[in-house]
């Protein structure tokens, strides 16, 4: 598999969206992995915090309301 924008081999996918990235072309971004509800009904995740990044797809910044998990 070759990178998205370089066409050189990739060391790696975007864990938001797939695309193939080398190294030099590599970013990183906070990555929710799992959410759960503790004991109290407080909702809670897991986050990497240095997941790969490719960098052209657009997380969205702001969080989205999730209803129905209440």
């Amino acid at each position: 598999m070759n990178c998205w924008h370089c066409n050189r081999p990739a060391h790696g996918t975007c864990i938001f969206c797939g695309r193939a990235v080398c190294r030099e072309h590599a970013q990183e971004m906070p990555h929710i992995v799992a959410l759960y509800a503790d004991r109290k009904g407080s909702y809670k995740a897991i986050v990497t915090a240095r997941a790969l990044f490719c960098g052209s797809c657009e997380p969205r910044e702001d969080p989205i309301e999730l209803p129905e998990l209440r």
